[in-house]
């Protein structure tokens, strides 16, 4: 890490490169919104440390995030009472951008997301859950 430009572990000198998804070593959290549509996922970028946030659409057909619940009730991860718990299926099926808001070094003009170009796989908290 950059010594004078790492500022609260971010580290803004890791230039722009994109990557097949990485392991995250440090958990994700993820809730549902308050009005219930989108799942918030939180954590740190494993590439270049910034803190990233990313909302994700339930619901819809096809669309990121989206889910019926039938992942839910065949891998057995379903709240009780039945209904399936959006924001635990988001961390363990999503791929994730590292969407830190840092235009990093060599970051291309048309990029989707702004940050170092990392993408990775969610691990969720020790506890098992979502961190809700």
């Amino acid at each position: 890490m950059s010594e004078n430009r790492a500022v609260g572990g971010h580290d803004f000198d890791v230039p722009y490169v994109e990557t097949p998804p990485l392991e995250a070593s440090a958990p994700f959290t993820a809730r549902t919104s308050a009005d219930g549509r989108r799942v918030i996922v939180e954590g740190h970028c494993p590439r270049c440390q910034g803190r990233t946030v990313s909302e994700l659409p339930r619901g819809v057909p096809g669309g990121r995030g989206a889910t019926k619940g039938v992942l839910s009730r065949l891998s057995g991860r379903e709240r009780r009472g039945g209904a399936p718990d959006p924001a635990a299926e988001v961390l363990s099926s999503e791929v994730f951008f590292c969407e830190c808001g840092y235009a990093h070094p060599q970051q291309p003009a048309d990029v989707s997301f702004m940050g170092c170009g990392a993408s990775w796989r969610a691990v969720a908290p020790a506890d098992g859950g979502s961190g809700r």
